[in-house]
């Protein structure tokens, strides 16, 4: 990274190599630019360790123009060759035989160039970083008076955080939709909220059949479409009226919706 930024060559890959290693007794960077380097390009080496989608990752992180480019070509470089920078580790969280993952990887990428950024299906270990932020607010929804309680609960937290009124109605209009999917289609389920300084994520996670990846396109693209195990009409909705919508999920397990709301 720092090479990117014109510092000296040998110090960037000190630094992909010192933010594996982490050790106390390394040598450490004596300058506040090279912390920060350093802080990256741990951050890039996590990324990729948890096979996370990195562009998606870089574009979340809002960096500076000049730290974003640096944070790009970094990746660009060191991508073709991993091994030479980062041990190889285990593959994490495997849907099933290689076949089946192949096909979850292209239901991904599909739906996610498909829907224009707007959808992503992601691996069950990558919602945990979701609910990093301060909480706002957490609900049951096991029947079907706790969505209105839910409703509330939801709308309360926007005010108080100062979310102006318009977008309050709209946020409610697709959080509802949300929970109400889950006593559609699971046993149980909880929502909860949480804050960052640039978004508002709200995570919607049931115990129940998961969503068949079969599914998914018609659900995302066709108004109106639903079945059983769908997202049903609401899906449609939750794309055009959030940043982002993202979705975990297992059979016989249950699923982990997000929602993305920019503050």
């Amino acid at each position: 990274m720092s090479q990117h930024l014109n510092r000296g060559k040998g110090e960037s890959g000190f630094l992909i190599y010192l933010s594996f290693t982490a050790a106390e007794n390394e040598p450490q960077p004596k300058n506040d630019e090279g912390r920060y380097l350093l802080s990256l390009a741990a951050r890039l080496v996590e990324m990729v360790e948890k096979q996370e989608d990195v562009y998606l990752k870089i574009k979340e992180m809002h960096l500076s123009d000049r730290h974003h480019r640096c944070f790009l070509k970094t990746y660009e470089e060191i991508k073709q060759d991993l091994t030479q920078y980062i041990p190889s580790a285990p593959t994490i969280e495997p849907v099933g035989h290689p076949e089946e993952d192949e096909v979850w990887q292209v239901y991904r990428d599909v739906m996610y160039a498909i829907t224009q950024r707007k959808f992503l299906l992601i691996r069950k270990h990558e919602v945990e970083p979701y609910k990093a932020g301060k909480l706002l607010c957490t609900a049951p929804v096991i029947e079907r008076s706790d969505i209105p309680k839910a409703r509330e609960l939801a709308k309360q937290s926007l005010i108080g955080i100062g979310i102006p009124q318009t977008a309050i109605m709209s946020h409610l209009l697709v959080i509802s939709e949300a929970i109400t999917n889950i006593l559609k289609h699971a046993r149980e389920g909880k929502m909860t909220m949480f804050i960052t300084d640039a978004a508002i994520h709200l995570l919607v996670e049931d115990q129940g059949p998961g969503f068949p990846l079969k599914h998914l396109p018609n659900a995302a693209l066709m108004a109106g479409y639903s079945t059983k195990k769908s997202l049903g009409q609401g899906f449609t909705l939750m794309m055009k009226m959030t940043e982002r919508v993202l979705l975990s999920t297992i059979p016989g397990e249950g699923s982990s919706l997000i929602l993305i709301f920019n503050r």
